[in-house]
C-alpha cells in the first residue's frame, strides 16, 4: 500500500447518485446523457463541437481516421503518407497511425515542456509528411505559437493529444483548440474520471460528424446531417444508413453521468493540484540534483508564465546527476517511503519491442527523450494528497542526499 499514491480516487456521493438514476432509468447505452455531456464539455474548452467515446485512446484513433477518410473538405492523406509525433510518447497516440497505414516520424522533445522541439523536428520534415500529432505531456501545454508557425511553414495538419492536459492553456486558449482536432481522456488517473471515457473537440461541424459516424458502425444516427443522407439514399432504412467505415467505441449514459458530476468540480481538481505542486516544489528545493521538468523556467520566465496556464496531472522529475546507479538508489529510496512512482509516459516510445516489425523512421537525434528515458520518472500531485504523504517525501528526499 502506497503512503503517496500516483493516483486518486475522485467518484464521490454525486456520480454515485448519478449513476443510480441510470441505473434505475434503465437507459444504458449513448443517449441524452451524452448528448448532454458533450454540450457541456465543448462549452469548457471552448470548442464548437465535442464527441464523446469510451476513452482518450479511441479519441487519438478516431483523429488519425479523420485524416484518411470522411466527409469534411480539408484535404486527406494516403496510405505511406508519414505523420511527426514525439518519441516520449504513449502508444495509442502511435499505433494509430501504424494501424492505419501512416508511417509515424518519430522527433525529440525540449526539455522545457517535453513537447515537440521544432528546431529539431525541421530536420525531419520530406514530401512525404503530411501531419504532426502533438502531445501536451503531463499539463504541460506546448508552445502553440511555434507549433501553427512550424505547420504553416510545412504545409501539415496539425491535431493534439491532450488527454493528460485537461484545463491547460496558452495564450487564453484551450489547448485542443489550435489545431484540426483533440483529444481527450477522462480514465481513472486523469482530471476528470469516467471510470473509462474520452472526447474529441473540434470547431470543424463537419469533422464533428465524421467522428460520430467513426465511433458507431460508421452509421449517419448522431450526425447532424443525417436528413441529407436520408434523403440521398431513400431505399435504405435511415435508422440503419452507413456511409463510411467504423468501429464501435462508444461511452455509455453511465460514463455522460459521471462525467456531467466531474465536470462540476473540475475547478476545484485543478486549483487544488496547483497547491500541492507548490508544496511538493518546495521541498524538492531542498534536493537540487531532482528537479521538476519545467517549473523553475516557468517561474523565472515572465512571458512564458503570462502565455500558460498548466494543469498538472503527474510531476514529471529529472535527475540530473545522469548516473544510471544513482537514479535506481533514487527509486529505490522513493519505493521504501511507499512513494508510488513510474516512467513518463511510456518514456522513448522507439526502446519498445512492440516496434520493432513496424515501419517507422527516426527524424532526428533523440537526445532529451533518451535522457528522459534513462533519468526522468513522477511522482502524483492530484488534490488527495496527504499530510503523510508529504511526509514521506520529505523523508525520502532526505534520504537521497546521502547518494
Amino acid at each position: 500500500m502506497h503512503k503517496y499514491p500516483l493516483t486518486f480516487n475522485s467518484i464521490g456521493t454525486e456520480e454515485e447518485k448519478s449513476v443510480n438514476k441510470i441505473l434505475k432509468s434503465k437507459k444504458f447505452t449513448m443517449g441524452k446523457n451524452v448528448e448532454k455531456f458533450e454540450r457541456n464539455f465543448a462549452k469548457w474548452v471552448g470548442s464548437k463541437y465535442s464527441v464523446m467515446v469510451n476513452s482518450g485512446s479511441s479519441a487519438n484513433l478516431l483523429m488519425v481516421e479523420s485524416l484518411l477518410r470522411g466527409q469534411r473538405k480539408t484535404k486527406k492523406l494516403k496510405k505511406g503518407d508519414e505523420i511527426i509525433v514525439p518519441a516520449l510518447s504513449w502508444p495509442t497516440t502511435v499505433w494509430p497511425i501504424i494501424q492505419l497505414g501512416f508511417v509515424p516520424v518519430f522527433v525529440d522533445s525540449n526539455i522545457d515542456d517535453l513537447s515537440i522541439d521544432f528546431k529539431k523536428a525541421k530536420k525531419a520534415v520530406t514530401k512525404k509528411t503530411k501531419a504532426i500529432f502533438m502531445i501536451h505531456v503531463l499539463g504541460n501545454s506546448a508552445n502553440m505559437d511555434e507549433a501553427i508557425k512550424f505547420c504553416k511553414k510545412f504545409n501539415l495538419i496539425l491535431i493534439e493529444d491532450c488527454c493528460e492536459s485537461l484545463g491547460s492553456h496558452f495564450k487564453k486558449k484551450h489547448i485542443g483548440n489550435f489545431g484540426m482536432a483533440g483529444s481527450f481522456s477522462f480514465y481513472f488517473a486523469h482530471h476528470i474520471c469516467t471510470i473509462e471515457g474520452g472526447a474529441i473537440c473540434t470547431n470543424d461541424k463537419n469533422l464533428a460528424n465524421d467522428l460520430k459516424s467513426f465511433r458507431a458502425h460508421g452509421w449517419i444516427r448522431n450526425r447532424s446531417d443525417r436528413a441529407n443522407f436520408a434523403k440521398k439514399y431513400k431505399l435504405l432504412d435511415e435508422k440503419f444508413l452507413f456511409v463510411t467505415t467504423g468501429y464501435n467505441v462508444r461511452p455509455t449514459e453511465i460514463n455522460a453521468a459521471m462525467g456531467l458530476s466531474q465536470l462540476k468540480r473540475l475547478d476545484y481538481f485543478l486549483n487544488r493540484r496547483d497547491a500541492v505542486v507548490k508544496k511538493i516544489s518546495r521541498i524538492l528545493l531542498k534536493f537540487p540534483h531532482l528537479e521538476i521538468i519545467g517549473l523553475k523556467k516557468l517561474n523565472n520566465d515572465k512571458k512564458q508564465k503570462k502565455n500558460r496556464e498548466h494543469s498538472w496531472m503527474n510531476l514529471p522529475l529529472l535527475y540530473k546527476v545522469k548516473s544510471r546507479p544513482k537514479f535506481l538508489e533514487i527509486l529505490k529510496i522513493f519505493k521504501k517511503n511507499k512513494i508510488e512512482t513510474r516512467s513518463i509516459i511510456a518514456g522513448n516510445i522507439v526502446h519498445h519491442p512492440a516496434l520493432k516489425k513496424m515501419k517507422f523512421r527516426i527524424g532526428n537525434k533523440l537526445s532529451v527523450s533518451n535522457e528522459i528515458f534513462k533519468y526522468g520518472f513522477m511522482i502524483g500531485c492530484h488534490p488527495n494528497i496527504s499530510l503523510k504523504a508529504i511526509n514521506s517525501l520529505k523523508k525520502a528526499v532526505s534520504e537521497c542526499k546521502n547518494i
